[in-house]
């Protein structure tokens, strides 16, 4: 389903503990994990730039923000990752 810049599945998919990730622009890279153990259970989304893989891409070098674990929070990180993805098109005046 899209959402703005992105195309990501439902709410459901990260109720049943699935991780999303996806790129715009080549390098401008994210993923959307549901920490459901947290207390209180959260979705995390990170950030990073150029072409590694996550797991080569060190904690420093990555934006992390979180929205509480509902569809509400979910309709809200969807929102700040694309006004973040809006404003680096910008910063690469597209």
């Amino acid at each position: 389903m899209y959402h703005g810049y992105i195309d990501v599945p439902t709410f459901a998919y990260f109720n049943f503990g699935n991780i999303w990730t996806g790129s715009l622009l080549t390098d401008y890279n994210y993923r959307i994990l549901p920490l459901k153990k947290e207390d209180p259970p959260v979705l995390m989304a990170e950030i990073w730039h150029g072409r590694k893989n996550r797991t080569l891409v060190a904690d420093e070098d990555v934006e992390f923000f979180t929205q509480e674990f509902s569809a509400e929070g979910y309709e809200k990180l969807l929102a700040e990752l694309n006004k973040r993805i809006s404003e680096y098109k910008q910063s690469l005046g597209y």
